[in-house]
């Protein structure tokens, strides 16, 4: 599936899953680099939720609807970031923006810690 990008989201079966893992069949944020994507046989990904419950910060962005392609506002979980066999990824919904991904970019390297002094 060499074919996915970096930014754009896609539907994602990522069960089974345990514990505090998203479950069932979800969009999902492709973040990782079109080196990795078209090589690996592993996507990496943050899961997108409906966001109930959820309000929008450093680590949880907010998306509006018919951003990506998503039929819902929702917010994209940077903190539950995943690898995922590309086998899961099940069809494409739509592309982010740049503005969308620097936040997630943001997101990722404070989880991460992967600031440079």
């Amino acid at each position: 599936m060499s074919h996915v990008q970096r930014g754009e989201v896609y539907m994602v079966k990522p069960d089974p899953s345990i514990g505090k893992e998203q479950k069932n069949k979800r969009p999902c944020v492709v973040v990782s680099s079109n080196i990795v994507n078209s090589t690996a046989g592993l996507i990496v990904v943050c899961p997108v939720t409906e966001g109930l419950g959820l309000q929008a910060d450093i680590i949880h962005i907010s998306l509006n609807k018919g951003e990506g392609g998503l039929t819902k506002d929702s917010i994209i979980l940077c903190d539950q970031i995943k690898a995922v066999d590309e086998t899961r990824i099940i069809e494409k919904l739509g592309n982010l923006s740049g503005g969308i991904m620097q936040k997630i970019d943001t997101a990722l390297c404070d989880i991460l810690n992967l600031h440079k002094n």
